[in-house]
């Protein structure tokens, strides 16, 4: 790592022929389990693994062995991709089990019900309602909107969970869930 924040590109070079492979045959192994594109979902971990490596490299200069620090991010990355997949599931099943439980809602009393989840979204503390704001109807990870609020992935993630938590309540207070 001293060589490439010298500005030696070919160290860099160096780390990534080292790695890659072996990093990619991880992240395929530990994706095998899903169900279709594991390859590409591996690749897209890989890619990202060495992505942090650039943005992070500054700090990783004190890091002892790179090699741990690289498969560390990897396994991270591919939980967090298993979880993402989870909850996209669950979310099917749950829309699949909607439409076959009866008719959609008319237009009016979805307006009415985006209205009363508006305001109870407004009605939350600031930092939840900004980070479900970001999370929900932006579209942001976990790390943009840390970067954006200046809060830790993890503060983002415990927001998140709070606020929504909150939400549910208030919902389900006004019978809406």
């Amino acid at each position: 790592m001293t060589r490439y924040l010298g500005g030696d590109v070919s160290a860099f070079e160096e780390i990534l022929n080292r790695h890659e492979k072996p990093l990619l045959r991880y992240a395929a192994r530990h994706r095998r389990g899903a169900r279709c594109g594991a390859q590409e979902s591996a690749r897209d971990i890989v890619q990202e693994v060495f992505l942090r490596l650039v943005r992070e490299a500054a700090k990783l200069e004190a890091v002892e062995n790179l090699s741990a620090w690289l498969y560390r991010v990897a396994r991270n990355l591919a939980i967090d991709e298993a979880r993402k997949e989870i909850r996209m599931e669950k979310h099917l099943r749950l829309q699949a089990e909607a439409r076959a439980s009866g008719p959609p809602p008319c237009a009016e009393e979805s307006r009415e019900i985006a209205d009363i989840v508006a305001e109870k979204l407004l009605g939350l503390p600031p930092h939840q309602r900004d980070v479900l704001i970001l999370k929900l109807q932006e579209g942001k990870t976990y790390r943009e909107i840390a970067d954006i609020t200046g809060l830790s992935t993890s503060n983002v993630g415990y927001l998140i969970h709070c606020g929504l938590k909150s939400l549910a309540g208030d919902l389900r207070t006004a019978g809406i869930v």
